[in-house]
């Protein structure tokens, strides 16, 4: 199977406080990220194509930087303990 990303995915374990129309705020793990979106882990789940709002920190050069940028919910994944969901960066 090939990779259809145009950009390469980093593990990315952090922290992310999400809202959205369909969810009330909360915090949930990211598990990767890359220039165009981010996977993340939720105990309940969401709809595909759900706009959420994201909220997360990077640290390039040592510097935290605060990210504010709006997701677009592209797959839904069912695993043993929850879900994981890819979001593209809109």
């Amino acid at each position: 199977m090939s990779e259809r990303r145009r950009h390469r995915r980093i593990p990315f374990s952090r922290s992310v406080n999400v809202s959205g129309s369909a969810c009330r705020p909360c915090v949930l793990k990211a598990e990767d990220l890359s220039l165009a979106g981010m996977r993340l882990y939720s105990e309940r789940p969401v709809e595909i194509g759900e706009t959420l709002d994201l909220q997360f920190y990077v640290v390039p050069r040592g510097e935290p930087q605060e990210m504010n940028v709006q997701g677009l919910v592209k797959h839904v994944g069912l695993e043993e303990e929850g879900y994981t969901f890819g979001v593209d960066f809109v």
